[in-house]
């Protein structure tokens, strides 16, 4: 798969994500290894090993944040991102796409 391919890919799935009303991840380390699996540097399942061990860290920064909870910062918190998937959740993500792909072809 060429570069041009690859990033026409990574355009056309963020743009569907917006359509759908997803958030895509912020994170600019997330879009590194977006950038990387476009130049070819990672195959997309090392993108994927990476990014659920960035989730994981997130996910653990976020626990200890939560149990020493800074004073001033604002009650209610930000809506949270669809990124913020824990490591082992990727199936419910695989129930979606399956009755996404169901509803598609009926």
């Amino acid at each position: 798969m060429s570069i041009k391919s690859r990033r026409l890919a990574v355009n056309k799935a963020f743009g569907r994500a917006r359509r759908l009303g997803l958030e895509i991840d912020a994170d600019p380390a997330f879009h590194a290894l977006i950038e990387c699996w476009v130049t070819g540097e990672l195959t997309m399942p090392q993108v994927r090993e990476r990014y659920l061990a960035l989730l994981k860290e997130r996910a653990q920064f976020n626990r200890e944040r939560s149990s020493h909870p800074d004073p001033a910062a604002p009650e209610g918190g930000a809506k949270p991102s669809t990124a913020e998937v824990e490591p082992g959740e990727e199936s419910s993500l695989q129930r979606v796409r399956k009755r996404r792909r169901t509803r598609k072809s009926e």
